[in-house]
């Protein structure tokens, strides 16, 4: 057993195996920054130097690599446990980096290696970024039953000459329908009258006859008339079919996966659960490009149509890399990811539970110095979706898409001494889907003539329900065609159908409602202003680190602080900390709010 402090003893495990002290351990720095993205901190651990047994467990572990071991790309256990006299243990569970800073000195017979904590974020972001949801897919984590049908129609930017065009010549054809119709009922009557008998006079007196050439006539004429009434409905049909076929493709399916879907099998595959509370991430769907053309027959008409072939994002989509999915995440929602346990939480920053969750508080040090986050407002700041030349309604259908907050001065002496700079925006790197709402003109039109189309192909029992190909396109997604480059993230709720007010429910000025505007210096009692204090010495023991290393955040005189930084040397009771603390120094702000349709 080593002296940690004055109070405290330490144990080493490597491989569960107990093992003497490493060289020289109680001078090791251990420095912890706290990433934006998170409430754990990124830890800087200097090497380890292991001599005698345990330097040729370490060299084993790396051999049996050639064998039927793990090799050099797994992590060696590694356990610190501390105690006192006191019956409280503290472990601290970590892993040797083969891959960070391993040199072998067998002259010296030592070995130095650096440490990773288990449930590390560093760790896990690290395999994250190695991953692709193509390759989860490829080996069962991903299924079939993940995806959910989004039903969508593609409608145009008509062609007027088209639409003209194609119209004129059903026009003469239904013209040319009815009028068949008329000289069929015509020659029916001929028919009819040809067969009435005629009084005439013959040798014994008053007879009646027929004309029997009359009614050949007529019948083969009623014949021929239907066979070419029945050929002009055939090409009716087939016309108003293909009309509406060109004009209105019929409804199709893409497959989509919920966002929670795409987090949650990643901590899955690498041995964690997955915890968030944000409803979002069930409600939205991740609906990726789609690269594939329509089958057609050699007259230029569909054949097959297709969708996307699979719910999880392309190739060349942004999230294909499981790392960008979680950085994407991370941005819609101004979130922060930790490990808890074997959980990574992923949860807002403006969640209540990061603060409820802290233990540590601050001892009562003299603070000398101090600063303002003045570098960190943006008196220009924008939150956007994308827009897809391939698919015009998401740019016609724009409004949501995008949110601008400007911050400027209440009151202002001189414009030019003005220091309010900088520019953020913030890119969710996908567009926003567009609802099928209502009929179109074309539609409209379409409409009265499936309907006269329908009542015609009924009349002569060939039922046809052209109307209700059109008038069930409503209340679904919509695009200009089936080939969309922009992957998208849809509003569903759940389903496969956007409701009716989805651009309510999500857009990019939601997101800031919701989630960004906790970054503003005005908003929320001017949350976003904050004191910073750096290079603190504090008194600092392994229960300390072992408290800041789950949560950052903590409470000072009643206001909510957060660790930036701490370097703590593992034998020594101190350690220098950067933390900041949120409270107001100026309300000369206001912010204008943009919402660009």
């Amino acid at each position: 057993m080593s002296d940690l402090s004055i109070n405290s003893e330490a144990r080493f495990l490597l491989n569960g195996v107990q093992i003497n002290a490493p060289l020289e351990w109680q001078d090791i720095k251990i420095v912890a920054e706290y990433e934006e993205n998170s409430i754990q901190p990124s830890l800087a651990i200097e090497e380890f130097s292991f001599p005698l047994e345990a330097r040729d467990s370490v060299n084993k572990w790396i051999t049996d690599g050639l064998t039927n071991g793990v090799g050099i790309f797994e992590g060696m256990p590694f356990q610190l446990t501390l105690f006192n006299n006191q019956p409280i243990q503290e472990e601290f569970k970590a892993f040797l980096d083969f891959t960070n800073g391993y040199k072998d000195f067998p002259e010296d017979g030592k070995v130095d290696v650096s440490v990773i904590k288990d449930d590390s974020l560093d760790n896990f972001f690290g395999q994250v970024e190695g991953t692709t949801y193509g390759y989860l897919e490829s080996i069962g984590v991903i299924t079939s039953s993940d995806y959910i049908k989004v039903p969508y129609v593609n409608e145009k930017k008509f062609n007027a000459f088209e639409l003209l065009m194609s119209s004129v010549v059903l026009f003469l054809m239904v013209k040319e329908l009815i009028s068949a119709t008329t000289q069929t009922v015509d020659n029916i009557n001929k028919v009819s009258v040809s067969t009435i008998p005629l009084a005439g006079v013959g040798p014994s007196g008053p007879v009646l006859t027929v004309n029997t050439g009359a009614i050949v006539y007529a019948t083969l004429s009623l014949i021929l008339q239907i066979i070419y009434t029945a050929l002009i409905l055939l090409a009716v049909i087939e016309l108003a079919r293909k009309l509406f076929e060109t004009l209105l493709p019929k409804k199709r399916d893409h497959l989509a996966i919920p966002l929670r879907t795409l987090l949650k099998s990643v901590c899955t595959h690498f041995g964690y659960n997955f915890i968030s509370p944000i409803d979002f991430l069930d409600e939205v769907l991740f609906l990726p490009s789609n690269p594939n053309l329509d089958e057609k027959t050699f007259g230029g008409f569909i054949s097959v149509t297709k969708g996307t072939q699979s719910g999880i994002p392309n190739t060349f989509d942004y999230g294909y890399r499981c790392d960008e999915l979680f950085e994407m995440a991370k941005n819609l929602f101004n979130a922060k990811y930790s490990i808890v346990n074997g959980e990574v939480h992923f949860r807002s920053k403006n969640d209540p539970y990061w603060v409820q969750q802290s233990t540590w508080s601050l001892p009562d040090v003299l603070l000398d110095t101090k600063q303002y986050n003045t570098e960190e407002i943006k008196p220009e700041r924008l939150l956007t979706f994308r827009v897809d030349q391939s698919d015009e309604w998401t740019i016609d259908n724009y409004l949501g898409t995008a949110y601008e907050i400007r911050t400027t001065q209440l009151t202002t002496i001189r414009k030019r001494a003005v220091l309010l700079k900088g520019f953020e925006e913030v890119n969710f790197n996908t567009a926003l889907g567009t609802r099928k709402d209502e009929l179109n003109a074309l539609e409209r039109f379409l409409k009265e003539v499936a309907g006269v189309v329908d009542d015609l192909t009924s009349f002569f029992g060939n039922q046809t329900n052209f109307v209700s190909q059109v008038s069930g396109r409503i209340g679904i997604l919509k695009q200009t065609s089936n080939w969309h480059t922009i992957p998208k993230l849809i509003y569903t709720g759940g389903s496969g159908k956007m409701p009716v007010n989805h651009r309510e429910k999500w857009s990019a000025k939601i997101l800031y409602d919701l989630y960004h505007s906790e970054k503003s210096f005005v908003l929320n009692n001017f949350q976003g202003q904050k004191t910073y204090y750096k290079g603190i010495r504090i008194p600092f023991g392994f229960e300390d680190y072992k408290k800041l290393t789950t949560n950052s955040y903590f409470y000072f005189k009643g206001k909510q602080a957060k660790m930036i930084k701490f370097e703590w040397t593992i034998g020594n009771d101190t350690a220098l900390v950067d933390f900041w603390v949120r409270e107001p120094y100026t309300y000369n702000l206001a912010e204008t709010y943009i919402n660009p349709s």
